[in-house]
């Protein structure tokens, strides 16, 4: 059946004919006329038959072929078919509207259309169907559709109601321009965009004919010209220019270039004043290059401008200054792995150091820093992190090998984008010698000081042994004579009068006893500093009703001369202050020798604290000659330090540090 399909009309005629020859001969032999006649009406019929056939199958494969096209056509059309009903129900939807909506096609069918439109468009739609259905016409809209992932779809449709007796429907073609949508968003924001920029810009632009007549202007006009766009349209720009040479200038820059980028003008601003502007512009063509327009930007630049002016003025007087000051000013660039590199220096530096600037510039600071270690300047470096000025002072080495000391003041400064060391530096070699002399001078002054306490201590010696052994004496004969008067008169006034010399002599012992400890303590040379000491505080506790403590730690004993005394006489300078001045009624005094440790020297630690109401001025000077300044000197003279600690009505505490070694006695 298939191949009788396939065959061509004449093929079909010649194999009819055929049959019909073979027939031929059958009839032939029967001899019948009635036969040959029923046999030609039968090849007759049979040949409309095989025509008619022919024609049926043909009709059926061009059926065939029209429906598959038209499948075809429907499914995979460029936009989404749909065929809707009177009661807004899907019947018909082609694959690109199930695909528009992300939905397979079968669960399309039997929708409600207006279930896939949003809420706000869905009154549009009714009035649609409504038009549709009443005018029997052609209408469009444009509805946004939900898709089965939550998006939204844009669709123009194209509609076509059909109505017949039978039924009323709605033929739709939908064509996504959700991509159009999105362009059309994205112009309206571009466009917002640019009016706002425009609008909103502080820069003019513009835009002339090749007259120079203004064609537009933005609104910054106004702030930068004084003048309104209203004012500057249709004007020409020839009339602003305070140099009419710089125009041509412009112009003929633009037509051998055709853009030209911060061209400096000089333009009138409405008041009269001039005003300095940037203008960066462009030549505009038309399709056969021919020059029509020039559009640009101008910006204000005065302020920039007198700014550069007087950073340039600056700049100037920074440089006179580098070079024309005596001090020495290094620039130095800080480096991560290394120390840092001088990159600047002023003439005094190069003249100072004997060294030519392509001698210096480049070398690390310890070129002429030769006296400190990396890792020191890597901590210089780090105090200049915290932004405060380090000072310092240093040793620097010039080109012939010698060398000077410098006072030097460090900082963190910005020049351009980089953080720099700005580093100024002034000789000091006057300065140290100075110290130098001064410290001599008080080496030798202490020594002075020294000779001047021993000199003394050893009057005060002497002094008390006369005392003692001469007025001691004297006294002795005296109270003898006067106890042997009391025992042996008969007169009462003159046994009174003996009695009167007795109490006299006994007096006078104790005021000598007391001079005697003032000067020199006997005990001091025949016992010790301890019993010294401890005979002090007794006394004074004794005299005054005080409590006095004594603490002693280690051996003060072998101590010299020297420094025994200085301790005995800080002890008692103390008490005396805390007794008479500071109206104290306890004292505390604690001396300790601590030995050397650590590479500390040994030393020796007096303390002297109290709870009286302080020391007054009258104290620094005491009827013994010493006093607080007494203290101070005494300790000073033997390379020590003193400090006294003063908290009103809480009373004072006296901390004396004395040297154990003889090092400080040395100096003559």
């Amino acid at each position: 059946m298939e191949e009788g399909r396939n065959l061509s009309v004449d093929e079909r005629r010649k194999r009819i004919e055929a049959r019909l020859a073979g027939m031929d001969e059958s009839a032939e032999a029967s001899k019948t006329a009635d036969l040959q006649g029923l046999i030609h009406e039968l090849r007759m019929h049979m040949t409309e038959l095989e025509m008619q056939n022919e024609g049926l199958h043909r009709a059926e494969h061009e059926l065939i072929e029209s429906r598959d096209r038209f499948s075809d056509f429907f499914d995979f059309a460029p936009v989404g078919y749909a065929t809707i009903n009177d009661k807004g129900m899907i019947t018909q939807a082609n694959l690109i509207l199930a695909g528009m909506l992300g939905l397979e096609r079968n669960r399309l069918i039997g929708q409600r259309f207006s279930q896939f439109i949003v809420p706000q468009d869905c009154d549009a739609w009714y009035l649609l169907t409504v038009t549709l259905f009443r005018l029997n016409s052609r209408q469009q809209t444009e509805l946004a559709l939900n898709c089965e992932d939550g998006s939204i779809c844009y669709a123009q449709l194209h509609c076509l109601s059909v109505c017949t007796e039978e039924s009323k429907t709605i033929r739709i073609t939908l064509v996504d321009i959700s991509e159009r949508r999105r362009i059309e968003r994205e112009n309206r924001r571009y466009e917002e965009q640019c009016r706002s920029l425009f609008e909103n810009m502080v820069d003019i632009y513009y835009k002339t004919d090749m007259d120079g007549r203004i064609e537009v202007v933005s609104p910054s006009c106004l702030a930068q010209t004084g003048y309104t766009q209203a004012e500057l349209l249709g004007r020409r720009v020839m009339e602003f220019y305070i140099d009419p040479a710089q125009r041509d200038q412009l112009l003929s820059a633009l037509l051998r270039k055709g853009k030209v980028n911060d061209f400096e003008l000089m333009l009138a601003h409405k008041n009269g004043t001039p005003r300095i502007a940037s203008a960066s512009c462009t030549l505009l063509c038309d399709e056969a290059g021919k020059p029509v327009a020039i559009e640009g930007i101008l910006r204000n630049i005065t302020v920039r401008k007198q700014v550069e002016e007087q950073l340039r003025l600056s700049e100037a007087r920074y440089r006179v200054l580098f070079e024309q000051t005596s001090d020495y000013v290094l620039v130095m660039e800080p480096r991560t792995d290394a120390v840092p590199v001088i990159v600047d220096a002023n003439q005094a530096a190069f003249e100072k150091h004997g060294y030519a600037a392509d001698d210096l510039i480049g070398k690390p600071i310890t070129f002429i820093d030769t006296n400190i270690s990396p890792e020191a300047v890597a901590e210089r470096v780090r105090l200049l992190q915290s932004g405060d000025p380090v000072y310092f002072e240093t040793k620097h080495t010039c080109s012939d090998g010698s060398t000077f000391w410098a006072d030097a003041v460090a900082r963190y400064v910005s020049i351009g984008d980089s953080s720099m060391i700005y580093s100024v530096e002034r000789d000091a070699t006057r300065r140290k010698q100075a110290e130098a002399d001064q410290a001599r001078l008080l080496q030798e002054n202490r020594a002075l000081m020294r000779q001047l306490m021993q000199v003394q201590e050893d009057e005060r010696r002497t002094l008390a042994r006369d005392l003692h052994d001469e007025l001691g004496q004297l006294l002795t004969g005296i109270q003898t004579r006067g106890e042997y008067i009391t025992m042996h008169a008969i007169d009462s006034e003159v046994r009174i009068m003996g009695e009167e010399i007795v109490r006299s002599t006994s007096a006078s012992f104790n005021a000598s006893h007391a001079s005697l400890l003032r000067l020199r303590p006997a005990t001091l040379d025949t016992l010790g500093l301890t019993a010294a000491l401890t005979e002090l505080t007794g006394e004074r506790q004794k005299q005054a009703g005080i409590v006095c403590s004594l603490r002693i730690d280690g051996d003060i004993d072998a101590l010299d001369d020297m420094r025994a005394i200085a301790i005995y006489r800080l002890v008692q300078e103390g008490l005396t202050n805390a007794f008479r001045h500071g109206k104290a009624d306890c004292v505390n005094v604690i001396i300790r020798a601590l030995p050397a440790h650590a590479g500390r020297d040994g030393q020796l630690q007096v303390e002297i604290s109290d709870n009286g109401k302080g020391v007054h001025a009258e104290a620094d000077r005491t009827p013994t000659g010493m006093g607080v300044i007494g203290m101070r000197e005494r300790v000073h003279a033997l390379g020590g330090t003193f400090m006294l600690t003063h908290v009103p009505e809480d009373g004072v505490r006296i901390k004396a540090m004395l040297p154990l070694d003889h090092s400080e006695d040395s100096g003559g």
